[in-house]
């Protein structure tokens, strides 16, 4: 395993071993930023996305859940 690589195949071979490969590598590493860049944010929309159905789901649990106490309390449903 290469020390650059922390997930799945690359679009090429490893870091090359040549003494031609420092033309090619500010390149390489521009790729390697924008697929960084591109896959962080498309994790961090999935984390969003995620959060956003917690949140939901927690107001909806809240509401159903407050609304009985109310009725149960005397409260009416709707306000005057």
């Amino acid at each position: 395993m290469s020390a650059t690589g922390s997930g799945g195949p690359g679009p090429g071979p490893g870091p090359a071993t040549g003494s031609g490969s420092g033309a090619s590598n500010p390149r390489k590493f521009s790729e390697k930023i924008a697929l960084h860049t591109q896959r962080q944010a498309e994790e961090t929309a999935a984390f969003q996305e995620v959060m956003m159905d917690i949140t939901s789901t927690r107001v909806s649990l809240n509401i159903r859940v407050s609304l009985p106490m109310r009725l149960i309390a005397g409260s009416s449903p709707v306000s005057p």
